[in-house]
């Protein structure tokens, strides 16, 4: 494989592929087939002029083959052999994954000795599972400065 040249359109990881096939850019949604895809050379800030794969479609800024613009046929193989698309629909189950990813709670949660309902003296708003104490002594009730 050649070098990587910026402006070189045969060295783009994102070039169409060889044989045309039907494509749709995620950006647009348009279809259309994979030899419209344009070779567009453009100047960034710093001067430097980089070529992209574009969508054809005008005021789409799709670029790139396999990455914004992908194959409409979910059987797609590229040149190197390798399928474009994937699929959770092989597995058996596919709440087994889902049930792994949750947590696991006890029924009968035992309350540690540190934080038992004996140590709400400490805190300075008293029993916090009260909504009544929630804000008690966070505003003072004859204060004119309130924010709102």
């Amino acid at each position: 494989m050649p070098a990587y040249d910026p402006l070189n359109p045969e060295t783009d990881c994102f070039k169409p592929p060889a044989i045309p096939t039907e494509v749709c850019c995620l950006h647009c949604g348009c279809e259309y087939e994979s030899y419209l895809i344009e070779w567009r050379v453009e100047q960034s800030d710093d001067g430097k002029q980089h070529g992209f794969w574009c969508c054809p479609t005008p005021g789409c800024d799709g670029r790139g083959f396999g990455f914004d613009i992908l194959p409409t046929d979910p059987e797609y193989v590229g040149e190197d052999g390798e399928a474009m698309w994937s699929s959770d629909e092989d597995e058996a189950d596919p709440d087994a994954e889902a049930d792994a990813l949750e947590p696991e709670f006890d029924d009968d949660p035992q309350v540690s000795a540190e934080w038992s309902d004996d140590d709400d003296d400490d805190l300075p708003f008293g029993d916090l599972s009260n909504p009544t104490n929630r804000m008690q002594g966070y505003f003072d009730d004859t204060s004119d400065d309130l924010p709102w």
